[in-house]
């Protein structure tokens, strides 16, 4: 039985631009490639080279001491410098500067291919953390920590391929062109992680891609079942696609594992069949570059550290009258102010839109309409929020829960009075961690 969940948005699709387009690798590779030292939202890695050592592709360059999860070397040649870069969740970032020699050399030492029979738990959990492997749909969390604490307490492994941000259409392309391998690894991992049931859950814009999958499953599996469900934005957030798949709506504090469910997106899925199966390190993913804007916009398999300028000349460039850059999409992204800007592990879009597609507006006064409370999937009250916020009333900001924000930006999206409700929500968020308003 399919469920729903409260709120949410259904802004118009631009996926058209992308979605029939095939994953393509870059025309030209990169001279250099930028790597931040901040590859997973846990901790910082240390480098484990210096300036003027060589490297090859898949090669350890970093590794945060805590986890033992590893950076890798996406380019062949020698590293150039440890310095600060711009870096897609803002801000700037210490990061490995790698200049490359045009030869892509893979490194000799990465691990055997593995058969779906040869692998286990500890093989496993071992092969995802070696192969640094983060939540490539935004979380970028480690995992291996993910996949540790599930064995033996879940009961769904959900596969999220619904991909509701209007322009990204990455998911869509890897279902379709990497099916057999996506169901191969949740089989291997639904069998080491004891889970009964695995869910691919997908939306009505990916027909030809549902189709595919539930062929490709009469072949593989009888515990696999295919989803596809109506398209509502942020429906691939882990609370929502949980509470449409089970039914079960998890409240203030609770996470996955309190519905027996765990959630991996699509890219994160492909990222462990490559190194189980293949024996490579997490060292390109997928990207689409689109929007008004873009020339050429075009699905592209991209190095880790890639900077954004490279990115759009492979796609003939910006337009004039380009007005925006984002990174990470038009609901949920963040700002790009800086064409060093690079991929990420969790990068799975930039969008350039041009003025007619931005929206802009000056801000007015709150008009109580109640859009924003109607619209936003967690239950909260934005509009309060940021009267608290802008009050400066602390005491009254703790009892509307900042915390449960998922930054989805459905309330920015429905506001008519152009009010930046998600950017402040996400002010008022950092001002109680700070002790309070000021």
């Amino acid at each position: 039985m399919r469920h729903t969940f409260f709120g949410g948005v259904c802004p118009a699709s631009h996926k058209n631009l992308t979605r029939k387009k095939p994953i393509a690798p870059l025309d030209v590779i990169p001279e250099l490639v930028t790597i931040p030292l901040r590859a997973s939202a846990d901790e910082m890695a240390v480098p484990l080279v210096q300036p003027g050592d060589q490297v090859q592709v898949g090669q350890p360059i970093a590794r945060v001491e805590k986890s033992g999860l590893t950076i890798h070397a996406s380019l062949s040649g020698q590293v150039e410098s440890v310095q600060d870069c711009p870096h897609p969740w803002g801000g700037l970032c210490p990061a490995l500067v790698i200049r490359g020699d045009g030869k892509d050399t893979p490194w000799p030492e990465r691990p055997a291919p593995l058969t779906a029979d040869q692998v286990n738990l500890s093989t496993l959990l071992d092969r995802v953390n070696e192969a640094g492997i983060v939540g490539m749909g935004g979380g970028a969390h480690s995992t291996a920590d993910k996949l540790r604490r599930a064995e033996g307490k879940i009961t769904y492994i959900i596969l999220n391929a619904a991909e509701c941000e209007p322009y990204v259409s990455v998911d869509h392309r890897l279902l379709l062109e990497h099916a057999d391998q996506l169901l191969l690894c949740t089989q291997v991992l639904s069998r080491c992680l004891r889970a009964n049931r695995v869910a691919v859950v997908t939306l009505g814009d990916k027909l030809n891609a549902a189709e595919m999958i539930e062929k490709r499953v009469q072949l593989h599996s009888g515990t696999t079942k295919v989803y596809t469900l109506r398209t509502r934005y942020p429906l691939g957030s882990e609370k929502q696609i949980i509470q449409t798949v089970t039914g079960q709506e998890l409240g203030q504090g609770s996470g996955p594992l309190d519905a027996g469910c765990l959630v991996l997106n699509v890219g994160t899925v492909y990222a462990i069949s490559q190194a189980l199966f293949e024996g490579k390190a997490l060292t390109h993913r997928a990207v689409t570059i689109s929007g008004g804007a873009v020339t050429r916009p075009r699905n592209l398999w991209v190095p880790i550290g890639t900077p954004l300028s490279h990115l759009l000349a492979e796609c003939g460039q910006l337009k004039d009258g380009a007005a925006q850059l984002l990174s990470g999409g038009v609901m949920a992204g963040r700002p790009v102010e800086d064409l060093n800007t690079p991929v990420c592990k969790d990068t799975n879009c930039f969008i350039a839109l041009s003025d007619e597609e931005r929206k802009d507006g000056l801000e007015t006064a709150c008009i109580r309409c109640g859009k924003c409370a109607a619209s936003c999937p967690m239950h909260l009250v934005p509009t309060f929020i940021v009267k608290a916020l802008r009050q400066e009333d602390t005491a009254y900001l703790k009892k509307l829960h900042v915390e449960d924000c998922i930054s989805c930006g459905c309330c920015s999206f429905v506001c008519p009075a152009n009010i930046p409700l998600v950017e402040l929500i996400h002010k008022a968020g950092e001002a109680i961690e700070n002790g309070g308003v000021k």
